[in-house]
């Protein structure tokens, strides 16, 4: 059975509605995720940098412990590719548990290589 997991961080800091809604949205996928890695969209925003951030829902589905470490990420709205960059997360992420992050696209670490990883929003 998945499990929803906040990583300490984002724990302390999050608005109660944005942690509702992640609930929501965790509920609802829960059902449907099958074998594999998936990951949710769930909002994006941008900085004071101008950077595109992407929130997602990281469905770690399997049984072993996920480390993304250098992995290539790209975020697509309607089918087309609006970024792809290199990413790191500092914590794994537990075998059947889902945790929420964000990923941060900035002109400058923007990559042309094929992607490990997709956000379809």
């Amino acid at each position: 059975m998945q499990k929803l997991y906040f990583e300490s961080a984002w724990d302390k800091t999050i608005a109660p509605s944005d942690r509702e809604k992640i609930g929501k949205t965790f509920q609802e996928q829960a059902l449907h995720l099958e074998d594999g890695i998936h990951f949710t969209f769930l909002w994006k925003a941008k900085n004071h940098k101008g950077e595109l951030l992407i929130a997602v829902l990281i469905h770690n589905c399997e049984e072993t412990t996920l480390h993304i470490q250098d992995a290539i990420v790209t975020y697509l709205e309607r089918d087309e590719k609006i970024a792809t960059s290199l990413f790191s997360v500092p914590c794994e992420i537990a075998g059947k548990t889902t945790m929420p992050w964000t990923f941060i696209f900035s002109e400058s670490n923007q990559i042309s290589q094929a992607a490990q990883y997709v956000i379809q929003n």
